[in-house]
């Protein structure tokens, strides 16, 4: 097993503290992995087997695994942008790399586009910047998303950890094993059973509030070597992606077997395609 240290990262204009875990051996310029929705650092946990060289820090997003959450009634992509460009500041990191995955895809694209002299290499897993806002739903979207967060909701309560975590396996396409490894983090006991320990809000998603015009002007901007991979049973469906794909500079792509959680449950193709790319001049 690689060694693997637990480390926190207090953000004091965020108000709040971000935690994760960081490789022990590795060198070179920091490599900041960023997570999906509903994930946390645990799913890079596999990569970190092959990537031994690399000086990985994956962190929990806010709001996840065992992060803070972010203070805003929102809690939009921006937010999450804002931290990360926060913690590279807090570290004196004038140079880092960027693996994300799903939500840390879109998260990374922006943090690349935003401050393209920061990011020296780009790594997208099954994602590409994020979901974008129709202007004929934006309203009501929103509208949606502050009525259930008025509402007070609370997480469901499982009367075992099995339960949880086939519940889990429901919520998404992964396998029972990627399930488990992602609710050790994320599950707390309480009096009745077991219960959620991530930022509720998340349940309802990420409302999208840029317009897809604004998404790509972020894409745009990106200079940093590139590197999409996308999965065989991919979540990219929909038909604004291409565009996308080709709006990034220097960007490659590469498809490997699996489904979104690929870096998880295919894990050794996906570290080979991302050593051989961060090395590459």
């Amino acid at each position: 097993m690689t060694a693997l240290d637990e480390v926190s990262f207090p953000l004091p204009k965020a108000g709040i503290t971000v935690r994760g875990r960081r490789s022990r051996d590795g060198s070179g310029l920091p490599v900041l992995c960023l997570h999906g929705i509903l994930d946390n650092c645990a799913g890079f946990d596999p990569l970190a087997e092959y990537l031994t060289d690399a000086d990985l820090i994956a962190i929990d997003l806010p709001g996840h695994g065992l992060s803070d959450p972010v203070p805003s009634v929102t809690c939009g992509y921006l937010d999450y942008a804002a931290c990360v460009l926060e913690l590279a500041h807090t570290q004196g990191w004038d140079r880092f790399r960027l693996i994300g995955h799903s939500l840390g895809g879109a998260v990374s694209s922006l943090v690349a586009g935003i401050h393209p002299d920061k990011v020296d290499r780009l790594v997208l897993i099954d994602a590409i910047g994020p979901l974008s806002a129709d202007p004929a739903h934006a309203v009501s979207g929103i509208a949606r998303y502050l009525d259930a967060y008025l509402r007070d909701d609370r997480h469901p309560v499982y009367r075992s950890r099995m339960h949880a975590v086939k519940t889990r396996v429901q919520l998404a396409d992964i396998l029972l094993d990627t399930a488990e490894l992602l609710v050790e983090r994320d599950l707390i006991e309480v009096p009745e059973g077991f219960s959620w320990r991530h930022d509720v809000r998340l349940n309802r998603g990420i409302t999208p509030t840029l317009a897809e015009e604004q998404v790509l002007a972020f894409l745009g901007e990106i200079t940093a070597p590139s590197l999409l991979v996308t999965a065989e049973r991919t979540a990219l469906v929909e038909p604004y992606y291409p565009a996308r794909i080709d709006t990034v500079p220097k960007l490659r792509q590469v498809t490997l077997p699996g489904g979104h959680h690929l870096h998880i449950e295919n894990a050794e193709a996906v570290a080979q395609e991302i050593a051989a790319f961060l090395v590459s001049g």
